[in-house]
């Protein structure tokens, strides 16, 4: 009698779980490698079809993924012709997922160094994003990316003719987006219902437009921010439109983002100063049933000309933003609390006082 072979039983294949955080970093990731080399084609399957892109100078508002990826093409391509090198750098990219899990934020404070026939320079962007899902694909539809200018630029005499207007937005507007337009509008309106409509997620950030204003955590600006509010009603300061608004909500509705010109003001009558107009990207999550803001970055129009390399000082405050980063992005990618940070004892350069174990931590 022949005996019947049994066949080994089949492997059972588990599908591969990707975690959503990781795969909205990777593309922040891809994004940084197709800089480093020079690579336009690589940014494609990158952003969305109606992807909002702020760069650096006044004309660089893109709008679009085909218009992005020919813009990144022109300014690669004198890059890989001089043979210069651009390094990306210390990167350290904090993501903040929906509940929902359809869309994300990001934000990073990485170092670059260019290096143009032979001599080096330290650049140091900054960079906040929205993506959203696509069943397991992640794709960038707005993204901001900036360098700080210092505070006597900007109120110099010279700083219109030195600083100028931002290319506009369109006026382009989600369906169901009248909550997210109306805390944009509001928060610009009354500094306290900003406050009011901030997240208090690890992974919030505002970015303003010099390299002091980088808060990261929202409780810990919160915290900040409200004993000096009736100072900054007192200074006098207004924030306008200064044209279009545009605002898209992500798949499910909860979440999104808002774009601008904003234009600055003090005083009033002959005495009011005006400055110059900045770019303004937020992004919101609706938190139990209310939108907040879970990131705010302005940003100057700044000409290749005006563009400084890096000074020590600079650096120096970069290493301890970068630092409150990192925890945060080990935070996001672990799942868990942010590791305690020990207290600060003064205010100073070093950032705002810190309570003893406090894990959402503030910086300037």
């Amino acid at each position: 009698m022949v005996a019947c072979v049994k066949a080994a039983p089949k492997k059972v294949v588990e599908p591969k779980v990707i975690d959503p955080i990781d795969a909205a970093r990777e593309v922040i990731e891809n994004l940084y490698k197709a800089v480093e080399a020079g690579d336009a084609d690589q940014l494609e399957p990158l952003f969305a079809d109606d992807a909002l892109v702020f760069g650096l100078g006044p004309s660089d508002t893109w709008q679009g993924g085909t218009v992005v990826v020919d813009r990144a093409r022109q300014a690669l391509l004198p890059i890989g012709l001089a043979g210069d090198e651009v390094k990306i750098e210390d990167s350290q990219i904090v993501v903040g997922l929906n509940d929902a899990e359809y869309s994300a934020w990001a934000f990073d404070l990485p170092r670059v160094t260019t290096t143009h026939k032979g001599q080096s320079d330290v650049w140091l962007p900054r960079m906040t994003a929205h993506l959203v899902r696509d069943g397991d694909r992640w794709r960038i539809d707005a993204i901001h990316l900036s360098l700080a200018v210092p505070d006597a630029l900007v109120a110099g005499p010279d700083a219109a003719k030195k600083l100028l207007s931002p290319a506009d937005v369109t006026n382009d507007r989600s369906p169901d987006s009248e909550q997210v337009i109306g805390v944009v509008k509001r928060s610009l309106d009354d500094y306290a219902v900003k406050l009011d409509r901030t997240s208090e997620r690890a992974e919030f950030v505002q970015l303003g437009t010099s390299a002091s204003e980088v808060f990261i955590g929202g409780k810990a600006f919160k915290d900040l921010i409200k004993p000096s509010l009736g100072q900054i009603k007192k200074a006098g300061y207004t924030w306008k439109l200064d044209g279009n608004l545009r605002v898209k909500l992500a798949p499910g509705g909860k979440s999104g983002w808002a774009a601008a010109v904003v234009v600055q003001r003090q005083g009033s009558g002959k005495k009011m100063q005006v400055f110059p107009p900045f770019r303004a990207l937020w992004t919101l999550t609706e938190e139990n049933g209310v939108w907040n803001i879970s990131s705010e970055h302005m940003s100057l129009a700044v000409k290749e000309d005006l563009r400084d390399a890096a000074t020590d000082e600079q650096l120096k405050t970069w290493k301890i933003t970068r630092e409150i980063a990192e925890k945060t992005a080990a935070k996001s990618k672990a799942g868990k609390p942010a590791p305690k940070k020990a207290a600060v004892k003064e205010a100073g350069k070093d950032g705002p006082p810190k309570k003893e174990g406090e894990a959402d931590i503030g910086a300037w």
